[in-house]
C-alpha cells in the first residue's frame, strides 16, 4: 500500500468537499454553481486514480517505449495520475488504437486529455505485430541428411503427389487421343489441300 498515494487522494477529496459545501451555503450563483460542480466532479476523479495506485501501482512495463513517446508527443500528460493509471490498466493494443485516433482527428480534439481518458476503455483489444508467419533462415535451410525414403513416402502421400503426376499424364494422353480423333474423323489429306484451311477445320 503506498500511503503516499492516499495522502494525496485524502487531500483531493476534502477540496472538493469545501467546493460543494459552499454551493450548499448558497453563497454563490448559479452559473458558478454548476462550474463548481464540474471542478469537484475531476477533482474527485483524481482522487479515485490516486487512490487505485495506492492500492495497485501503475505498472508500464509492458507497453512498448514508442506508444509512450508517441502518446506525449501528441499531448498527453504523462505525468497525470489519471493518465497513468488508464494506461496501467489497459492493453498495449488500446493505446495505439486511442493514439491513432488522436492523431488522424488532432484538428478536431481540443481536449485530448478528456478525450484520451474517455475514449481509452472503449478500444478493442487486438493483437499487435504483423499477421503473416514469421519466417526465419533456418527454416530456409535444407537438412543436412538425405531424406529417408520412409519420410518421402510420407509426403508423398499427403499430398497426394501420384495423383496430381498422373493425372497431369492423363491429361497430356487426353490431348493427343483428341488429335488422333481429328484426323481420323477427316481422313486422309487430300492433295493441295490448304494446311491452314485444315486447321480451322479441326473439331476441338
Amino acid at each position: 500500500m503506498d500511503y503516499e498515494h492516499l495522502k494525496k487522494a485524502i487531500k483531493l477529496l476534502i477540496e472538493a468537499t469545501k467546493n460543494l459545501e459552499y454551493i450548499v451555503s448558497e453563497k454563490s450563483t448559479i452559473r458558478a454553481n454548476n462550474q463548481t460542480v464540474e471542478t469537484a466532479k475531476e477533482t474527485i476523479k483524481k482522487a479515485i486514480a490516486e487512490i487505485s495506485a495506492a492500492v495497485n501501482p501503475p505498472v508500464t512495463n509492458h507497453i512498448p517505449d514508442e506508444f509512450l513517446a508517441k502518446a506525449e508527443s501528441l499531448g498527453i500528460p504523462l505525468n497525470d495520475i489519471e493518465v497513468i493509471v488508464a494506461i496501467s490498466e489497459h492493453h498495449p493494443s488500446q493505446l495505439a488504437g486511442i493514439l491513432a485516433e488522436i492523431e488522424n482527428r488532432a484538428e478536431n480534439i481540443r481536449r485530448r486529455r478528456e478525450y484520451f481518458l474517455i475514449r481509452l476503455p472503449e478500444m478493442p483489444i487486438e493483437k499487435l505485430g504483423s499477421r503473416l508467419p514469421i519466417v526465419k533462415a533456418t527454416d530456409l535451410n535444407w537438412p543436412e541428411k538425405p531424406i529417408s525414403k520412409e519420410y518421402r513416402e510420407e509426403i508423398k502421400a499427403k499430398y497426394k503427389i501420384d495423383k496430381l503426376i498422373k493425372k497431369r499424364l492423363d491429361s497430356r494422353t487426353s490431348i493427343f487421343a483428341k488429335i488422333q480423333a481429328a484426323e481420323e474423323h477427316l481422313g486422309p489429306s487430300q492433295p493441295g489441300e490448304n494446311d491452314s484451311d485444315f486447321d480451322e477445320e479441326i473439331p476441338f
